[in-house]
């Protein structure tokens, strides 16, 4: 029996402002927050979603 197929899905979140995506890859949304970070200085992260 095959187990279920988790979601490979990205949460991307800024710290200090409303900002906040998912995105389908790490590269993406690693590329999102450090364009945001270089931007505005702000504290943002991503994490994988389980």
């Amino acid at each position: 029996m095959e187990s279920p197929k988790r979601s490979r899905l990205y949460h991307a979140v800024c710290r200090e402002c409303f900002l906040e995506e998912v995105f389908d890859s790490a590269d993406a949304a690693d590329a999102f927050v450090t364009r945001h970070v270089e931007e505005t200085g702000h504290t943002a992260l991503a994490e994988r979603v389980d």
